[in-house]
């Protein structure tokens, strides 16, 4: 039923967005619930140049390292695809660690937690040493909880990393050349110095991508970037690392 779900999305996609308007782009959305199905919906719509990346949620049955949804990273490295890994969940299981919550802001606010948790499980289970070409994209995720989450995740791995010696690196190196950010939502104050330290703090200029999460009603408005975004770091959240990120935009 997955599968027939998202091929019938991914065609009414093309049919209703791509074919309207050339300047439309698209995400290929995949049946995690079965690798193989998975990797048919990759091969099936990658032949359409206008899908620029793979569409999943931060919140699965599983974490998205484990090696059973390999096969849909190596399609993806070989398609030029990146990963993007949406807010959302399948709801299969409780979306904090402590059980179901009762109001819409405590899942709200927890997806932060399922982000962190995607992130941990691809460098671990060494989903990136395997697939060093592979990119991977948080969507909606906010941004200013990465430096503290990269600190502790950087000095736990050197105190534990004989558990997971394929993960030679720092996991805040292999963090900043692999995943990329949206700034939209923007989670930082208003106040434009503490927005331009809150993104010293990333220590990259290469790991923000423009997004303005329109329609939704939590999107921050009708600026462009947020007031604080470092004036040299404007074009390359807007143009410089999409087009880095996104190989197939390089053909437009």
């Amino acid at each position: 039923m997955a599968a027939a779900f998202t091929r019938a999305l991914n065609d009414w996609v093309v049919k209703e967005w791509l074919d309207r308007d050339p300047r439309l782009r698209a995400s290929i959305v995949v049946p995690l619930q079965n690798t193989e199905y998975a990797v048919d919906e990759v091969e099936r719509c990658a032949k359409d140049r206008r899908f620029v990346q793979i569409l999943v949620l931060a919140m699965q049955e599983t974490p998205l390292g484990r090696r059973h949804l390999w096969p849909i990273y190596a399609a993806a490295e070989r398609h030029g695809l990146p990963l993007g890994i949406h807010a959302g969940s399948t709801y299969r299981h409780s979306i904090t660690s402590l059980g179901w919550p009762s109001y819409y802001i405590e899942d709200y606010a927890s997806h932060t937690q399922a982000f962190q948790s995607q992130v941990a499980s691809l460098v671990c289970e060494g989903v990136l040493s395997k697939y060093p070409g592979l990119k991977v994209v948080l969507l909606e995720s906010g941004v200013t909880w990465l430096p503290g989450f990269l600190w502790r995740f950087a000095k736990f791995w050197r105190g534990v990393r004989s558990e997971v010696p394929w993960v030679d690196r720092s996991p805040a190196e292999i963090v900043r050349d692999h995943f990329r950010l949206t700034i939209q939502p923007f989670d930082a104050p208003a106040d434009p110095d503490q927005v331009e330290r809150a993104i010293d703090h990333l220590r990259s200029d290469a790991i923000l991508l423009y997004a303005s999460d329109f329609p939704h009603w939590q999107f921050d408005g009708d600026e462009t970037v947020p007031a604080g975004i470092p004036a040299g770091l404007r074009r390359k959240i807007l143009v410089e690392n999409p087009l880095a990120t996104y190989d197939r935009l390089k053909n437009l």
